[in-house]
Parts: C-alpha cells; structure tokens; sequence
C-alpha cells in the first residue's frame, strides 16, 4: 500500500526494488571493508530515511576459510529498518565447478545472477559494493515512479578511497559531490581534479569524438538503420543497472562467461535494448559515487578469442563486445546466453538474514 506521499510503504512478502550485490571478504583494492562499511551504512540509513520497502542481497562467492563472514565483518545497525538484509553464500565447492576458478576468485556477473535469481523486489537493481547513491537518486528510487518496461541507468563519479565514515550520510555525500576525480558518463570518462568543477588535463573518451558525433547524427536522422553500436549508456554499468524482475528473467541475468567482468556488464545492457527494453539515462544530480580503489589489469587484458597465458584470466575484447552488438542490432533481438539453469538455479544455497 502506497504512503499519502506516493512513496513505497513496508510489504514483506515481496518489496519494492532489490538492491543485489556481490562481494567476498579478501580484502580486493584495498579498504574493501571500510567501502563496504561506507554502502551498507549509508544504504540502510537513506532507506529507513526515504520509508524505500527493499530488500540488499548480499552475494558470498566463494567465502576465504580463515576470515570472518560478511555478516560478521560489518557493523549493522541495531534496527534495519525497511530494509531487509540477506545474505547468500556459494560456496568453494560451487566455485571450483568454472573455468579459472583457481586464478578468479570471484565470477561477478554470475555471483549477481544468483542474487538477481533470487531476489523477491518488483524491480532489481545490480550494483556494487562501494556505491553510494545521491540524495536525489534515493528520492527518485523510493517515489514509487519506477516503470516496467524501462532500463534505468546513470552517470558513475568515483570519489577518493578517503571519503569519510564518521559523518551524517548527507555530509558525506556533501563530501563526495566537492571531490569527484572522475566522471563516467555517456560518451567519455573524464578526468576532474578533487574539488575542482571541470575537467583538467586529457579526457579519455569510451567513443573516439568522432564515433560519439556519428552515434548522435545516426539516432537523431537514421535511427531506423544499422549502426556500430545502439546509442546507450553503456559506460560502467555493472555499478547501476535497474529493470523490472520480469525482464531480467526474460533475459537470463548476466551472460555467464567464466571471465573477468570487463563489458559483461555492457554486453547485457544491449541485450535489455534489443529486447526492446527502452532505456532511461538519469540526469545529474541523480548520479552515484564509486569509492575509488586500487585495479589490478595484469590478469585481463587480453582478448577473449586466444587462448590465456599461464595465469592469465580472458576477457570480453571491444571487437568482441561490438560484434556481438552489431548482431543483435541486425537481427532486431538479443542474444540469450543462459540456459534455464541461469543464477546456479539448481543449487540449494546457504541463506541467512539479518
């Protein structure tokens, strides 16, 4: 039942939206446990603030043996609030089922499978574990305005490793906003110094200038005939990508590669757009910020068609990523990569709830 205000009430048997995440405790990037501490923190208090019905689903690939579980590492507060909190755990033996499995700890877009599987919220989002979500997105979240129908996406700002824990979830994104060293948006990933308002030195562009002119003339005159790629937001968006539950089952999840993550992420946004998913790209100031962290490239950076070298891990190579695009874009469908067994479907997982 709605709020005279038009916002989401308390519904336990099936919430609202389903925030899904993955994560394990290895202490990936650096202050992996102060950029968990900083989302929960923040997720759970803008929920109980905003009265959001949600539910976070906590993925556990593959727990290390010798330290504490998530549940256990992080500080929760003593009353959650409408939010529930679960956690469900794949463990070793399930892990070592996928190629690499000795070199990748981690199979993100199949850990989100499993909570996108089975998550209960009306509409699912994926994102990430050192995410934190703008005041006027959470409001936007909670209005009960979230369509079927429509792939919800936004611009990404990474923010220092620093950013504070000890302050009011609005001082810290007060924080966040005077510190952005980067901005992930449509066509390009910009360069910003912290707390400067523009951008500075080179711009990195995810489309060549050209390519970005071509992408935009092609939509706005020919929109009816092929291009390279479809013009979407298709820039980091493993860390926000939120549907309807219906389509994310239509489609399968995540296309289950046993690889890194790099544009798995991406490849299933064209999969939603080919679907006919129509997608709605929200404008800043309804924005979120990624605490910024450490990346390793060494195991990943190579193309996904030859064969890896000797502790290496494959990726989804730009061709590939484009051929793939280019595919569906003809074909006027998408490309579904899972079977029915999509999310490890057939295993019984350990869950248990805050």
């Amino acid at each position: 039942m709605s709020k005279p205000n038009g916002r989401i009430g308390r519904k336990r048997d099936a919430p609202y939206i389903s925030f899904v995440v993955t994560s394990r405790n290895d202490g990936h990037g650096g202050g992996l446990t102060h950029r968990m501490q900083l989302f929960v923190t923040s997720l759970l208090e803008q929920a109980r603030r905003h009265a959001l019905d949600s539910e976070l689903v906590f993925v556990e690939w593959n727990p290390p043996a010798d330290r504490p579980r998530l549940a256990e590492a992080l500080d929760w507060p003593a009353d959650g609030g409408p939010c529930t909190v679960r956690f469900i755990e794949v463990p070793e033996t399930c892990h070592n089922r996928f190629g690499y499995s000795d070199r990748l700890p981690l199979f993100q877009m199949i850990a989100k499978n499993v909570g996108i599987r089975r998550a209960r919220g009306r509409f699912i989002l994926a994102t990430n574990i050192d995410i934190l979500f703008a005041e006027e997105l959470f409001s936007f979240l909670a209005s009960g305005r979230l369509e079927e129908g429509v792939m919800y996406r936004v611009d990404r700002y990474d923010v220092p490793p620093d950013t504070p824990l000890d302050m009011s979830t609005q001082e810290r994104l007060a924080f966040c906003r005077e510190n952005v060293i980067r901005a992930y948006t449509r066509y390009e990933i910009a360069n910003f110094e912290p707390g400067f308002p523009g951008p500075i030195g080179r711009i990195y562009p995810y489309l060549t200038p050209r390519q970005a002119l071509r992408q935009r003339l092609w939509a706005r005159f020919l929109p009816g005939r092929l291009r390279v790629r479809s013009d979407i937001h298709a820039n980091a968006p493993g860390d926000f990508t939120l549907l309807a539950r219906r389509h994310w089952f239509d489609l399968h999840g995540y296309p289950e590669l046993t690889m890194s993550a790099t544009h798995i992420d991406a490849l299933f946004c064209y999969m939603a757009y080919h679907a006919g998913v129509r997608e709605a790209a929200l404008k800043p100031p309804m924005v979120i910020y990624h605490i910024d962290h450490s990346r390793r490239t060494g195991d990943s950076m190579i193309d996904a068609k030859q064969p890896p070298a000797a502790g290496r891990i494959p990726r989804l190579s730009d061709a590939q990523l484009g051929a793939w695009a280019v595919q569906m874009r003809r074909q006027r469908r998408p490309i579904i990569f899972n079977d029915a067994r999509w999310g490890l479907a057939g295993d019984t997982l350990p869950e248990t709830r805050l």
